[in-house]
């Protein structure tokens, strides 16, 4: 490892599609490697955007896969409190010892290994998610074991001010630094990948898409409620659900019970999902909890309006409906602001105007917030 560099070493799981993952890619991406060397310790490898990862970064393995050595960790940890084999796995032969910052880049496991980490190096974490609202990586500790890993790190990064609120109101006691820097926002990549597909404008009815996993947060069910409301008012409306997750073929047998079999689309995971969102007419956000919710910002690159329920990161990206349209967390509320920009003008003159909002998130502003942290 060359000295004169900077050594980060990134903490993850496996690098599914997720919108913390596409990030993270990013941020891999925009490096400037003459002056970094970086290291990106995996649970285990596998996921859809492994092979996007730079080819200047390596990638550390920790476990072959979700095998019996690493469940037999997890249930040692969770139930007897002993992370005696985490830890021997965190300070063995397949990490550095001298990294000058160690980065656990999501909530649960990837903090919970990176607080076992028995080194000098500076220690950052990533919180995506709304914590309080939505407490999803709890089962991953024992009680209490949270807090300690957090005041473990040196720097408790999030993702939206919203989101830093809500880690504090969650975590009053914990000693870190916290700050927040926004997830980046890649306009020419977002703009070159849209112009790569061939999806075509549907002309003769109005596309809604939404772009993220099949999971309960998400709420998809709610987004089958809002196509129900659509087709019982008699409106010429397709919603295409991007994305694939646990919940998938639960909706997809749900949205056939519902009769909303020619109006609903699931499509799976798309690997470039711009030329779908580039071809909708609006982009909607279902989701209960969201610390961010990147897709808002992508969809604004391309000009395409948003429709969100009011939670923490779409609420801070679109203001007070400057920039897209909030509401309350029902279908009917989402299913009325549909109806609003059912008039082309009116989604037009909406689109335009929420291409300026990703100007506050570029990469340029991010990757420079991220050295400031290393």
């Amino acid at each position: 490892m060359n000295q004169s560099k900077k050594r980060i070493l990134f903490i993850d799981g496996p690098l599914g599609g997720g919108g913390a993952e596409r990030v993270l890619i990013d941020i891999l991406r925009n490096i400037d490697y003459d002056r970094y060397e970086v290291d990106l310790a995996v649970i285990c490898r596998g996921g859809v955007l492994m092979d996007e990862v730079p080819e200047q970064v390596r990638v550390v393995e920790l476990w072959d896969g979700y095998s019996l050595a690493y469940k037999l960790a997890f249930r040692l940890s969770k139930w007897l409190r002993c992370n005696w084999l985490f830890s021997r796995k965190m300070n063995g032969k397949k990490l550095r010892k001298n990294y000058d910052i160690e980065i656990s880049f999501l909530e649960g496991m990837p903090l919970k290994l990176g607080a076992l980490r028995k080194t000098k190096a500076k220690k950052a974490t990533w919180v995506h998610a709304d914590l309080f609202r939505h407490r999803y990586e709890e089962a991953q500790f024992y009680p209490g074991e949270e807090l300690m890993a957090y005041n473990k790190m040196d720097v408790v990064v999030n993702v939206s001010k919203h989101s830093e609120e809500a880690f504090s109101r969650r975590f009053p006691e914990c000693i870190a630094e916290k700050r927040t820097i926004y997830n980046p926002v890649d306009r020419k990549k977002i703009e070159r990948l849209a112009s790569e597909g061939n999806i075509i404008k549907d002309d003769k009815r109005l596309t809604v898409i939404t772009v993220g996993r099949v999971t309960a947060p998400k709420n998809p069910e709610r987004f089958l409620q809002v196509a129900k409301l659509a087709k019982e008012a008699g409106l010429s409306v397709r919603f295409k659900w991007v994305g694939d997750g646990e919940l998938r073929a639960k909706m997809e047998a749900l949205r056939d019970e519902m009769g909303l079999s020619e109006m609903v689309e699931f499509t799976g995971f798309v690997k470039n999902p711009y030329p779908h969102i580039q071809a909708a007419d609006i982009m909607m956000v279902t989701s209960d909890y969201e610390g961010f919710c990147l897709v808002i910002c992508e969809a604004m690159c391309l000009g395409v309006p948003v429709i969100s329920t009011r939670t923490a990161g779409p609420s801070e990206i679109i203001g007070d409906n400057e920039y897209g349209v909030l509401t309350d967390l029902s279908a009917e509320a989402l299913f009325e602001a549909v109806k609003e920009l059912t008039p082309s003008d009116i989604r037009q003159e909406m689109g335009m105007d929420a291409r300026k909002r990703p100007e506050a998130y570029s990469v340029e502003k991010a990757i420079e917030q991220i050295t400031e942290l290393i």
